[in-house]
């Protein structure tokens, strides 16, 4: 009985030992970068072809990433000859919650709130899905023009953003926000993708 037991413990180590091997296959971490007390991480999932911007923090916090190290370590990634580097074609960037960039968050929650299709009161847009809405937002000219440097190294374009799971709240939730605080809600957090195109 012993034996059995045993037995079926290492089986069930070694299904998640394998299991672990190949998800660590199909993810590399092309370049790392410190920013505060959080690891800013651009991976590779070769597999969907997609580059994924994480920021992670060793103590589940939140974390605080200026636009400046997020195209240093865009930039990093893109222009890195020497493996593991990017390879293939990609498809989009995910860079996971808009509020690890409290300028990319408060750019949003700013233009929505004094934009015509947005209903600060009732807190949602006049007429429209608020994930397209917020996606419409983000992929506008003046913000893809902040981005598109360490794309374009790397031969690529912004097509076009994607979101989902918009939060929505007052000023006072918007991260590290320092302006007037209007009346009313605004989308001010999501999961963000970054549909890229060949240049």
């Amino acid at each position: 009985m012993t034996n059995r037991v045993f037995s079926i413990l290492l089986g069930v180590i070694l299904v998640f030992s394998l299991s672990g091997t190949m998800v660590s296959s199909q993810e590399q971490v092309i370049v790392s970068l410190k920013v505060g007390e959080c690891d800013l991480r651009v991976e590779s999932i070769e597999k969907e072809h997609i580059l994924r911007l994480r920021a992670h923090h060793p103590k589940y916090r939140g974390c605080r990433i200026d636009r400046n190290s997020m195209m240093s370590v865009l930039t990093a990634a893109f222009l890195k000859k020497d493996s593991p580097k990017i390879e293939g074609s990609i498809s989009s960037l995910s860079i996971g919650r808009l509020i690890d960039y409290p300028w990319l968050s408060q750019y949003l929650a700013n233009t929505a709130y004094h934009d015509q299709g947005w209903d600060s009161r009732k807190g949602r847009p006049a007429d429209m899905d608020i994930n397209k809405y917020v996606s419409q937002l983000l992929s506008r000219k003046e913000l893809l023009e902040q981005i598109e440097t360490p794309f374009a190294k790397g031969g690529y374009k912004v097509n076009r953003v994607s979101v989902e799971k918009v939060l929505v709240g007052g000023f006072r939730e918007v991260p590290f926000y320092q302006g007037k605080m209007y009346p009313g809600r605004v989308p001010y957090d999501g999961q963000v993708w970054f549909r890229l195109g060949r240049n």
